[in-house]
C-alpha cells in the first residue's frame, strides 16, 4: 500500500484542537509509529474524522488505538481528554467495556455493524460516573483486500434530549394524574365526529358504566343527540368560539336498564387548537351541580319561610287594628238604640273589607303559580307593598311611587314578589327607626348591552348607604349585615330567581352627609321563558 497521498504530502491537514493534538502527539510511543509511516487508509480516515463537525471516533488495529475529533471531545471532557488520544480502548474505557467490548469484537471479528438510539452508556466524567445517553453506530473499517482494520464510531450524545423526554413523560404522567383526580368532569374529544380520546373518572361517573373511549359522542352518549348537545359541539368545532353552559339540564341514563335521569351541569366546550391554529377537537370541562340545585331549592324554601316569619308580625298588626275597631263598633252598637246602630255597622263593614283585602293579598302573595303569567310592574309592586303598611306607618317612612308603563312581563309572579318583598324589607330596615323616603319606580326600559326590551323596577331608600366592602358581597350566600337577625340568603336567592327569569339585579349605593342611600334595579325582559323550579 502506498504511504503517500496524491498531493505528495503525508500529514494531518485539518485545523482545530484535535488536529493540532494529533499532529503533535508522539505516535512513536504506540504501535502505529510516526504519522509518516501510517498506512494511507488510516491517514485518509483520520483526516476525514478531524475535518467533520459530527462527533466521530476511531479505534484502529488490534490494540484499538483511539482517534477522535473536536465534536466528540465535548462529550468526554477533561476526565479523559487529552489522554484518550492514542490510548488503547480497553485502558481508556474500563467502566463501559462490558457494554461496548462485545460490540467492538463483533465488528472486528465478524464485520457486524451496530446501531443504537438513546442508549445508556455511563462514562467517567466530571469526577464521577455519569449516566450518558448516545445515539451511535459502530462500522468496520476495511482495507483494500477487505480485511478489517478498525472500528469507526459515528455518534451523538443525546443525554439532554433523553432527560428532557423523561421530564416531559413525567410531566405528562403528573398531568394525567391530575386529570384523573380533578374535582370536575373532564373529557377530550377529537375530530369533527367528537370521538372520545380521554375521559376522567368523574366524567365516567356522570354517564354511568358505559364504554366511551374511541367512540363518537352520538354513539357513546346517544341520549345527548336529541338535547342539542351535538349541535353545540359542532358549533364550537366549526367556529372556534367556546360555549359556556350554566345550570344546564340534561337527561342521562346511568345504564341501559335505568330510565333517564335529569342532571344539571355547569360546563364549557373549549376548542383544542394545534400549533398551526387549526381546531382538532374539543375539551369538555364541568361540574355536576344537581345536588347544589336541590340544596340553590331547599334554601329557597327556607328563605320563603323566613319571609313568612318576617311578615307575620306586620300582617298580624294590619289585621289586629281593624279587628279591634270592629269589636269596639259592635260594642257601641249593642249599647245604642236601634235607630243609631246603622253607622256603627257600616263602619264595621268597612273594617271587615279591609281585613278581607289584606287576607286576599297575603294569599295571592304566597300562592305559587306553576306557569308564568303576564303581569305589569305596577301590579307586582302593588301586590307586595300592602304587606308592609304597618311597619311603614310605625317607622315614619314616606312612600313615593311612580308607575310609567303598562308593559306586561311574563314571569312567576310569586317569585318576583318574593324578590320585591326582600328589597322593600331591606330598604325599610335601612331607614328604621329614623325614617326616610321609600322610592318605588316602574318604567319601560331597554337593556343597553343586549338591546332587550323590558320593565325596570327600582327600589330606593334614603338610608345610610353601604361601603364598597359590603356592596361587593351582598349577593354572597350567608353574608349579612344584620347579625343574628339576618339569614344572609335573601339577596342571594333573589338574584337566583332573577337569573332564572333571564333578568338582572343591580345595586348602587352612596354614603354622603347630604344624600346617602341605596338603589336596587330589577330588570325583567318582556318576552322570556323563565325556568320553573322542579
Amino acid at each position: 500500500m502506498s504511504t503517500t497521498l496524491l498531493n505528495g504530502i503525508h500529514s494531518i491537514a485539518p485545523t482545530g484542537e484535535m488536529a493540532t493534538l494529533t499532529r503533535s502527539f508522539d505516535w512513536t510511543q504506540t504501535s502505529l509509529g510516526p504519522i509518516s509511516q501510517w498506512p494511507e487508509a488510516l491517514l485518509i480516515l483520520v483526516n476525514t474524522i478531524l475535518a467533520s463537525r459530527n462527533p466521530m471516533f476511531l479505534w484502529w488495529g488490534e490494540e484499538l488505538i483511539q482517534f477522535y475529533n473536536d465534536a466528540y471531545r465535548a462529550s468526554i471532557r477533561d476526565d479523559k481528554h487529552p489522554r484518550a488520544l492514542g490510548q488503547k480502548g480497553r485502558e481508556c474505557w474500563p467502566e463501559i467495556w462490558p457494554i461496548i467490548g462485545p460490540q467492538i469484537e463483533a465488528v472486528m471479528t465478524r464485520g457486524e455493524a451496530t446501531w443504537n438510539e438513546d442508549h445508556l452508556v455511563p462514562i467517567f466524567r466530571n469526577g464521577k460516573l455519569e449516566d450518558v445517553y448516545w445515539t451511535y453506530g459502530y462500522s468496520p473499517v476495511r482495507g483494500a483486500s477487505g480485511n478489517i482494520l478498525g472500528v469507526l464510531v459515528v455518534c451523538t450524545e443525546t443525554t439532554s434530549v433523553v432527560l428532557r423526554k423523561r421530564e416531559l413523560l413525567l410531566e405528562k404522567q403528573r398531568m394525567a394524574d391530575l386529570f384523573q383526580q380533578a374535582p370536575a368532569f373532564f373529557a377530550v374529544l377529537s375530530g369533527p365526529d367528537h370521538v372520545f380520546e380521554l375521559a376522567n373518572p368523574l366524567y365516567q361517573e356522570l354517564v354511568g358504566p358505559r364504554s366511551v373511549l374511541g367512540k363518537p359522542v352520538r354513539e357513546a352518549v346517544p341520549e345527548a343527540v336529541g338535547q342539542k348537545f351535538i349541535d353545540l359541539l359542532d358549533g364550537v368545532y366549526t367556529t372556534g368560539v367556546p360555549f359556556i353552559g350554566r345550570d344546564t339540564p340534561i337527561d342521562l341514563a346511568r345504564n341501559a336498564s335505568q330510565p333517564l335521569e335529569k342532571r344539571y351541569l355547569d360546563f364549557v366546550y373549549q376548542p383544542r387548537r394545534e400549533a398551526d391554529g387549526t381546531i382538532s377537537g374539543i375539551i369538555v370541562l364541568g361540574i355536576d351541580v344537581t345536588e347544589n340545585k336541590r340544596a340553590e331549592k331547599a334554601l329557597l324554601q327556607s328563605e320563603k319561610l323566613a319571609v313568612v316569619g318576617r311578615l307575620a308580625s306586620s300582617i298580624a298588626h294590619e289585621i289586629n287594628n281593624p279587628l279591634e275597631a270592629v269589636t269596639n263598633l259592635i260594642f257601641l252598637a249593642q249599647l245604642s238604640p236601634p235607630d243609631a246602630i246603622r253607622p256603627y255597622l257600616d263602619s264595621a263593614e268597612v273594617e271587615l273589607r279591609r281585613i278581607g283585602a289584606i287576607t286576599n293579598q297575603t294569599l295571592r302573595f304566597y300562592r305559587q303559580n306553576t306557569h308564568p303569567r303576564p303581569i305589569t310592574g305596577e301590579e307586582l309592586v302593588s301586590g307586595t307593598l300592602p304587606l308592609y303598611q304597618g311597619r311603614l306607618k310605625n317607622s315614619d317612612i314616606r312612600i313615593e311611587r311612580r308607575d310609567r308603563t303598562p308593559c306586561e312581563i311574563t314571569c312567576l309572579d310569586g317569585e318576583i314578589r318574593q324578590v320585591l318583598s326582600n328589597l322593600i324589607g331591606n330598604a325599610i330596615d335601612a331607614m328604621s327607626p329614623a325614617g326616610g323616603r321609600l322610592l318605588l319606580r316602574t318604567r319601560q326600559a331597554t337593556e343597553w348591552h343586549t338591546g332587550r326590551a323590558g320593565v325596570l323596577i327600582s327600589v330606593a331608600d334614603t338610608g345610610p348607604g353601604m361601603p364598597m366592602s359590603i356592596l361587593g358581597r351582598i349577593f354572597e350566600p350567608f353574608f349579612t349585615t344584620k347579625g343574628t337577625a339576618g339569614t344572609g340568603l335573601g339577596l342571594w336567592i333573589s338574584k337566583e330567581i332573577v337569573d332564572r327569569h333571564q333578568g338582572t339585579l343591580k345595586v348602587r349605593s352612596r354614603i354622603c352627609s347630604r344624600s346617602s342611600g341605596t338603589v336596587f334595579q330589577l330588570f325583567l325582559p318582556c318576552e322570556i321563558s323563565p325556568v320553573v323550579s322542579s
